[in-house]
């Protein structure tokens, strides 16, 4: 791959903000990833945020420099909205793919992608994502057999916020999607939102090659503590997003339900184990919980018993054991008061615990069979 003047057909970014990250690992993927493209048509981008161009140059071997494109960013924030942001302006390819610096592509994993998006008109190509530690990635959680057209609540995509894949430019420019930088993680919910709201179309690419996430990245913003309002306030903050207004309910509402369960609750039992739980934490956590369901109407009515025993022990008075003993009850899927809601005529809602367990069920057996089936490849 060689360097050419005209515009590519796809710009894979990779933003890198520390010499520390495995950089031309990330770049030597991206360069893989698109086998049997024209010369040109794939550009690999290197937006270096905190560092100087000549920085990222250094952390490059002779061959990829040769071939890497490496730009700087403003250093007005130390969020990675800020380098992604910055490559969607400079961009003038048809699409663009991002890669985190410390993840990689599989081995033809943007030819797939590009294949796909060429010949359905996707705006998006959701990719398999697979992980280097035993963790099981079973997002989006999409209806059975379903993999193209998806549909946004129910294929329930708000599960999957991660702004991988193939996104085409058009689609970014005519809904505004941007990633928030003010926020202090979760800053590409607004960018993947944004998309999932407007999109024309978006397709899935299931099983290998996708992307795999590797387990040495020690500096993600998402494993330190933090206050839990500024935890969930990439969900929060959604509000003021020009194109936010027009978001049907029922999409708002199967959004905000996974940041509940996904984010919210972990947050919670991560700040109670690591002895942030007093009285002050206890008022913070209960008006943040208070906001979050009235993101949408009916809120509430889709989460389990138990789900919301734990609400209701989100109060000064709750000793430690007592609240980390309702938070593992409710991961506890066989049991009924983790699958119920409270109001028997939600039990069979879309978004209510009982469905999503049973699609999750289902994107397991999927995602194991996926990784077996590529390691007969």
């Amino acid at each position: 791959m060689v360097k050419h003047p005209q515009p590519p057909l796809v710009d894979i970014v990779i933003p890198v903000h520390s010499t520390s990250r495995p950089l031309q690992r990330a770049v030597s993927s991206a360069l893989r990833a698109a086998p049997g493209a024209a010369p040109g048509q794939c550009r690999v981008t290197a937006v270096a945020h905190h560092l100087t161009a000549e920085q990222v140059h250094s952390m490059l071997s002779v061959e990829q420099r040769a071939v890497v494109d490496v730009i700087e960013s403003e250093d007005r924030g130390s969020t990675a909205a800020v380098p992604r942001n910055e490559a969607l302006r400079r961009t003038s390819a048809r699409y663009i793919s991002f890669l985190d610096s410390d993840d990689t592509l599989d081995p033809g994993a943007v030819t797939r992608w590009l294949g796909i998006a060429e010949r359905r008109g996707s705006d998006l190509v959701m990719p398999f994502q697979h992980h280097e530690n035993p963790r099981v990635d079973i997002t989006p959680i999409v209806r059975p057999l379903r993999r193209s057209d998806l549909d946004p609540v129910k294929d329930r995509l708000g599960y999957r916020s991660t702004a991988f894949g193939l996104i085409r430019m058009s689609a970014v420019r005519r809904t505004g999607a941007r990633f928030d930088e003010s926020a202090r993680t979760g800053e590409d919910q607004s960018f993947v939102m944004a998309l999932y709201a407007g999109a024309h179309r978006i397709d899935l690419a299931p099983g290998l090659p996708g992307v795999l996430m590797h387990a040495d990245g020690t500096d993600r913003v998402s494993r330190q503590l933090l206050p839990i309002r500024e935890t969930v306030a990439a969900a929060l903050d959604l509000g003021r997003e020009h194109w936010f207004a027009g978001v049907p309910d029922e999409l708002k509402r199967s959004y905000i339900l996974k940041y509940i369960r996904v984010n919210f609750f972990p947050a919670l039992e991560h700040a109670v184990r690591s002895g942030a739980w007093d009285a002050h934490y206890a008022r913070s956590a209960n008006a943040v919980f208070e906001e979050l369901t009235q993101y949408a109407p009916h809120v509430t009515d889709q989460l389990s018993r138990a789900d919301l025993r734990v609400a209701r022990l989100l109060s000064p008075g709750t000793g430690e054991q007592e609240l980390l003993t309702a938070l593992a009850e409710r991961r506890r899927f066989a049991t009924p008061d983790a699958l119920l809601t409270e109001r028997w005529t939600r039990v069979l809602g879309r978004q209510a615990p009982l469905r999503v367990v049973a699609a999750s069920a289902v994107q397991i057996l999927r995602y194991r069979w996926a990784l077996a089936a590529g390691s007969r490849n």
